[in-house]
Order: C-alpha cells, then structure tokens, then sequence
C-alpha cells in the first residue's frame, strides 16, 4: 500500500507537477496585483483631492454619457476615500464591456490601471493555462484536476513522511541544509512540504471551486445548508426600461453608514426595482467582507445584509477569493500563502531531483549486480 501511495505521488509530481509550478507562481504574482497598480498608477488609481464636492452617482452616470456616448454604465464602483477614483464598467452591446477609473470630482475618464493587460494575461495563465476557450476550455480541466492532485501530493506526502515511532522534532520541521546531494533534496522536499501542507491544502481546496461546479455546490451546501444561487445568464442584453435613479438610495446608504466606506458599488436597476449596494468597511478584514444593501427607488430601506452578521459558512463561501489568496487571515495569512505560493517550484525540482537520482542508483545497482553474477 505505502509503495504503491509513492509510485502514483511521484507520477502526480512528475505531470501534475508542472502545472501546480506555473499556477503557483502565477497565484503568488497575481496577489500583488492592488498594490503594483496602485503604485504605477498615480492619477488614475488616485486622484488630486479638491475643495469642491465629488459628483453624486447620478450624476456621475450622466457625465459619463457626454464622456463615452453610445456606451452604457452596467457598474459603478465610488471610493470612500477623497482621493480614491471612481471604477465603472462601460459596455455598448451585449456583454461584460471593460473597466476604467474616472474622476469622481469632474467625471473625466482616467483609462484602466497600468499594467492591468499585464496582470489580465498572468490571470489567464494561471486559471486556464493561455489555452482555447478560457473558463469553457481545456485550461480549466487541467488547473481542476491539477488542484485534486495537490490534495492527492500533500496528504499523501504527510502518510509517506509520518515517523514510525518517536522523532525528534528537529528531524520533522528542521531542514538539514548542511547535507549534499539526495539528501538536501530530500529535506527540502519533505521539510518545507510539512510546514506548507495547511497552506496547500487550501489553496487546492478553494482553487476548485472555479474549476468544478458540482464542487462549488457541493461545498455551498455542505456550509450553508442551502444550494448555490444560479449565475446570472453571461452575454444578457440591454434591460428594458429607463434606469432607476441612484441618488436616493446612495444618500440613505451614507446616512445610515455615517459615510463610513472603503467602496460602494451599485449593480444596475430599473425604474421601479430595488437599488443594491454592496459596501466594504474601512475596517473590514478583507475585500470580500461586503455587506449588501438594498433600497426601494424613493430611498427607504428595503434590506440590510451585514457579513459580520452572517453565520460563518455564509462567510466563507463569500470570501473564497479571499481563502484562496490567504487575505481571509490577515497580513500575516497573506504573506504566509504569497510565499507558499512562490515556493511551488521548490517541490517539483527536488522531487525531480529525487526522482532522477533514484534512477542513477538503481542502474548503478542493476550494473554492479550482473557485473557480480
């Protein structure tokens, strides 16, 4: 059994591994993305703070008309900062359409982050590996089944490693980096493996939760104890019907926030529809930490949906964006899955390392065997 546990780790590392190495290192460059952006672009991801007030959402949207005629705002994202910029998404037909910062004091279009392309190219490396199709392609079935064998790899690398009898700890957290050869490979491997395996596991856990979705599902339930909402239908076309103003329901939402946010976002309605906030606080652990709002057209309070209050699988399955890239537990947490991430490589080399040397010792054995007979 324990041999046969080997053979297949080591087969999974061979061609799994590959994978996992440009994932890792894709997943740990992605991380950085708010901040690398942030600091190229000055003046687009913030803006000079003026005297005069910032243009309210209604009339941001009507600025924007004269600014992209013929394009249409389907999200409007405003920043609880005096010097944050505005994000909206403009589109002219059917689809998602594309995203740019804008000028929250005169609605002046600032053009996307610098860099952005850069780290759109990296985000579809590692979630579908450049190929054909994107999320309906092969690239997502690879990642997939490259996430099932990082569980496979990191608990059967815990049986394979556990010590039969007492062990020094040393022996089982301390790398013997004064060793040579198969051995610092070895310890390396197994060492740095045992200190990472949690880290792994959660990454490969929340990682197929874009990659499957009667995996998603299943876990939605398993932590709610309802089944996942249904996704909106992708490419719909233009609603019907004059949009809903949102002055009314953004003044209600600041009043009742005491104008307390690190971003607002307001999904699109029509005449007559609820208008919905999703808000993030300037003390909320994470960007995913939103709590939702929804107003009735005149202003008044329809619906309040707090994350702090929300039981703690209905956080979880919010924030698994935020679980994947380690955010969900703090600075610390981050850094800790930043560099777990950017270590992938280490294990497939030492474990290509390994396993060529176990070839060279076992030609070594056959040569000396027959050169004996």
């Amino acid at each position: 059994m324990r041999n046969a546990l080997f053979q297949i780790h080591w087969f999974l590392g061979l061609t799994a591994g590959l994978v996992l190495m440009l994932v890792g290192v894709t997943g740990g460059i992605l991380s950085l993305e708010d901040e690398v952006t942030g600091l190229l672009s000055p003046g687009i991801v913030t803006v000079p703070v003026r005297e005069t007030p910032r243009l309210t959402p209604d009339a941001l949207v009507a600025r924007l008309k004269d600014e992209a005629p013929g394009r249409r705002v389907t999200l409007l994202i405003v920043s609880g900062a005096p010097d944050g910029a505005a994000q909206v998404r403009l589109a002219e037909g059917p689809g998602r359409g594309s995203e740019t910062y804008v000028d929250p004091y005169d609605g002046r279009i600032l053009g996307p982050a610098r860099g952005e392309e850069f780290f759109a190219f990296v985000r579809r490396l590692h979630r579908w590996l450049l190929l054909p199709g994107n999320g309906d392609g092969w690239g997502r079935t690879i990642t997939g089944a490259s996430a099932l064998a990082l569980v496979y790899l990191a608990l059967s690398g815990l049986y394979l490693r556990w010590p039969k009898g007492r062990r020094d700890w040393r022996i089982w957290l301390k790398p013997a980096l004064n060793r040579r050869g198969r051995a610092l490979y070895w310890s390396l491997h197994a060492v740095f493996g045992t200190w990472m395996l949690v880290l792994y596991l959660v990454m490969a856990l929340t990682g197929l939760w874009w990659s499957y979705g009667w995996y998603r599902d299943g876990v939605t339930m398993l932590l709610t104890g309802r089944p996942a909402a249904s996704a909106p239908a992708r490419g719909g076309g233009k609603r019907e019907g004059a949009p809903a103003p949102l002055d009314p329901a953004f003044a209600a939402f600041t009043t009742a926030t005491n104008g307390r946010y690190a971003t607002a976002s307001f999904a699109p309605a029509r005449e007559g529809e609820t208008i919905r906030i999703r808000a993030v606080a300037p003390d909320a652990a994470h960007a995913q930490a939103r709590d939702e709002w929804r107003f009735r057209p005149d202003g008044s309070l329809d619906s309040r949906d707090l994350y702090a209050e929300r039981p703690l699988g209905a956080r979880l399955t919010g924030s698994m964006l935020a679980l994947h890239e380690g955010r969900f537990f703090g600075s610390a947490g981050r850094i800790a899955f930043l560099l777990a991430a950017l270590a992938m490589p280490l294990f497939g080399v030492t474990g290509l390392l390994l396993y060529l040397g176990r070839r060279r010792s076992r030609r070594r054995h056959a040569a000396a065997t027959v050169q004996a007979a």
